[in-house]
């Protein structure tokens, strides 16, 4: 009888984890989603022109308006998903990539292509704040960091089918057909979503739009959420003017080879990446002290970059390079659930959705203002003229990287003085 009366206790607690869970991959599957979505004009743009009959303006023009789409959306997405809750922001979020990527399969256009990407990155840009917000929510704060990592992991796994396998249909299918199959499964996830995520709490339902901004007014207005912003901005804008825009041409000007072939250490560093996104995550859950963590791993990101100066390089050969860059992955995956940590316990569950947002939103400002003041300093420490940007010449020379290294590593020390901001609110909440 006692063993009858204790599975009759278990079975609708399992029932509510396996719940939680589910309702978690939906939204985890719409990240993923939402990063292919966010890197796919890299693997379509060839395709993409040819169809168009237009040139790399055209790519350009594709990549801007989904980074203008979901820079924009970044504050109202904490404020919608914090006013809202979670289940009713993520099925319109879905809603609007699904519909923006069938649309963008079916534009006519260049003028359809951009409402048609725009309203797939407005829908995206709800997706992982919605996401930060479910875990916050569905599970304990020991295992916050774990499952923010994981979180972040899907994100990396929509980018890898953005590569090779997205590659591989465009050229077999035809890149329209591809993103009607995109836009299928997205409508699927959102019928599953509808289904798995409950509605939002009581709470949620008295709240009024203009409580939730006065409350991430007040929010705002203490140094220590700065702090955390300075500490994830640093660390975007760092690792993506690396790992996004200038590690491969950087590694194919080292040592002369193909982009294709430079791409290894980033592949090593992407799969560094989700692994500390995983492990690391564990081990933020498990910290006492999360800003001293967040300095030391700064102060560790700055001694792999600085590791990537042309001298090394030359000396101690690819292999030595790609192992950097796995460390960095490493060392970058990790940043971020600590990171995630800190915005939990400095806005609470209740405002994390604007926490994250004015996160990511400063760390979008700031890598968006660093790219011109580090290309013009390649350019001008290469010795190159301005013309050059349009020729077949290297993009920089030895020297030109040595200031971009420099940069990055001025570009750090922002890294170090938030988690002091952070600190003294940290222990007032311990």
């Amino acid at each position: 009888m006692a063993l009858s009366g204790q599975q009759a206790v278990l079975a609708p607690s399992l029932r509510i984890v396996d719940r939680a869970y589910f309702a978690w991959a939906t939204v985890a599957v719409a990240y993923a989603i939402a990063f292919l979505q966010r890197v796919s004009p890299q693997t379509v743009g060839l395709s993409f022109m040819h169809d168009f009959g237009t040139d790399a303006s055209g790519v350009a023009l594709l990549a801007s308006s989904y980074f203008w789409g979901y820079t924009l959306m970044q504050i109202p997405a904490g404020l919608l998903v914090d006013r809202y809750g979670v289940k009713r922001v993520v099925l319109c979020s879905m809603a609007a990539s699904a519909l923006g990527s069938a649309a963008f399969a079916l534009s006519p256009t260049l003028l359809d292509v951009f409402m048609a990407r725009s309203i797939v990155a407005c829908g995206d840009a709800l997706v992982f704040t919605a996401l930060l917000k479910l875990v916050a929510q569905s599970f304990a704060d020991e295992r916050f960091g774990v499952m923010s990592g994981i979180s972040q992991v899907s994100g990396y796994v929509g980018g890898a089918i953005a590569t090779a396998p997205l590659a591989s249909a465009v050229s077999g299918f035809g890149w329209r057909a591809c993103f009607i199959v995109i836009a299928c499964i997205g409508a699927a996830n959102l019928a599953c979503a509808s289904v798995a995520l409950k509605p939002a709490a009581a709470t949620h339902t008295n709240k009024t739009f203009k409580s939730v901004l006065l409350a991430s007014w007040r929010a705002l207005g203490a140094s220590a959420n700065w702090g955390c912003a300075m500490t994830f901005a640093s660390h975007f804008a760092v690792v993506t003017t690396l790992s996004g825009v200038w590690g491969i041409p950087m590694v194919a000007h080292y040592f002369n080879i193909s982009p294709s072939a430079a791409g290894a250490p980033l592949l090593a560093f992407m799969v560094g990446n989700a692994l500390g996104s995983i492990f690391l995550g564990h081990a933020a859950d498990r910290t006492t002290s999360l800003d001293g963590s967040l300095i030391w791993i700064c102060v560790l990101r700055m001694l792999l970059i600085a590791m990537l100066l042309p001298a090394l390089a030359h000396t101690f050969g690819l292999v030595y390079v790609g192992t950097v860059f796995a460390v960095l992955g490493l060392v970058a995956g990790g940043t971020v659930p600590l990171v995630l940590k800190c915005t939990k316990h400095l806005y609470t569950a209740e405002l994390i959705g604007v926490g994250a947002s004015v996160n990511t939103t400063s760390a979008g400002i700031f890598a968006g203002l660093a790219q011109p003041v580090i290309a013009l300093a390649m350019v001008t420490a290469s010795g190159l003229g301005a013309t050059s940007i349009h020729t077949t010449r290297p993009a920089a020379n030895d020297a030109g990287y040595i200031a971009l290294i420099g940069i990055l590593l001025l570009m750090s020390l922002p890294g170090i003085v938030g988690p002091l901001l952070i600190r003294r609110k940290l222990i007032l909440r311990a």
